[in-house]
């Protein structure tokens, strides 16, 4: 029999945070995954990264006895409960403060007095209430955090959300200790697998891996397989490593430098991508050549004013095939 406990995303989330930063990512186009390929569906990361950790962090509500065991936690309850009762007696008028109070302690039985025990469990119950909601505005303040875009590789602010997804685990596991198959589903030293079958663009599974989740994707539309082996699968083979370039090599700053995750990687492709540039410039670089902005096109185009002289670098090249046209009243014609 499995123990489900209640995850803090079945509770409640601070959306506001997370709204904005999905938006915010709408604007983003350097260094964003998106510019591996436009996907149509695609997920903002800010939201499923709060999603992601939202699900696997259990809600306070579940461990109160633990949060009441820390006296520090205890303490800041209590105040925090004061100041609730404080408020709330304020406002209840001249009919006294004494209902406004009871009121913020919770209801009691009519039958029995308020200083008996119902009276004391009303007030346990509403400072694990309070205990809970503090711990619940603490773990929004993650989130909060964890969705912001320049925090993305911020590894301080994401070790945070692992350390909390790590602790309900082992929670989950204590609870499932004496399950039958406790050693293969609830292992303490290793955290439950993602998988998304329909994986897309691949925004769900590399949050998962983000998050410290072993990452599994799959797709039947090959556009979506390359993207998420470029983001999820190559990468973490060379987590860790120096990059393999002799000029990076040969480098004094960068041979003493720490690389960290894909970094490594990072600086190879930006090279060797840099060498298969100029490399294909030299040798077919004269197929296309620049265009230099002559006065009759500047005519046609006053708004290429301004480079009226230059030389310009073609963006694209389109290639058109020429055939004879198929009337024959105009065979000689090209089309």
């Amino acid at each position: 029999m499995l123990n489900v406990r209640r995850k803090l995303i079945e509770v409640a989330l601070p959306l506001d945070a997370v709204n904005a930063a999905a938006a915010r990512e709408k604007s983003i186009r350097h260094g964003h995954p998106s510019t591996l390929h436009l996907w149509w569906a695609r997920r903002p990361l800010a939201a499923a990264r709060a999603v992601i950790f939202a699900q696997l962090v259990d809600d306070p509500s579940e461990y109160v006895d633990v949060l009441l065991s820390d006296p520090e936690k205890k303490r800041a309850a209590r105040r925090a409960l004061k100041r609730a009762r404080s408020t709330a007696s304020a406002g209840a008028g001249p009919a006294g403060g004494a209902a406004g109070r009871n009121a913020a302690a919770g209801p009691r039985p009519l039958d029995q007095p308020r200083d008996g025990g119902a009276a004391k469990a009303a007030d346990l119950r509403a400072l694990g209430e309070m205990v809970a909601a503090l711990e619940r505005e603490r773990l929004f303040e993650i989130i909060r955090d964890l969705v912001k875009w320049e925090n993305t590789t911020n590894e301080e602010v994401l070790d945070r959300a692992r350390r909390e997804i790590w602790q309900s685990w082992r929670r989950a596991c204590a609870v499932h200790a004496d399950h039958p198959r406790a050693d293969e589903l609830f292992n303490r030293g290793k955290l439950p697998t993602f998988h998304d079958p329909f994986a897309g663009g691949g925004w769900l599974p590399l949050e998962a891996q983000r998050l410290g989740l072993e990452a599994h994707a799959s797709d039947l539309n090959p556009v979506a397989v390359l993207i998420n082996k470029a983001m999820i699968e190559v990468p973490p083979r060379f987590a860790g490593r120096p990059p393999v370039h002799p000029d990076a090599r040969a480098e004094a700053t960068l041979v003493d430098r720490t690389w960290r995750g894909a970094q490594g990687l990072a600086e190879d492709v930006r090279r060797y991508g840099r060498w298969m540039r100029d490399e294909a410039e030299r040798r077919i670089g004269h197929l296309y050549p620049k265009v230099e902005i002559t006065p009759g096109i500047v005519r046609e185009r006053p708004d290429l004013a301004p480079y009226a002289g230059r030389k310009l670098t073609v963006i694209a090249w389109l290639w058109a095939r020429t055939v004879k046209s198929p009337n024959p009243a105009f065979a000689d014609v090209d089309v």
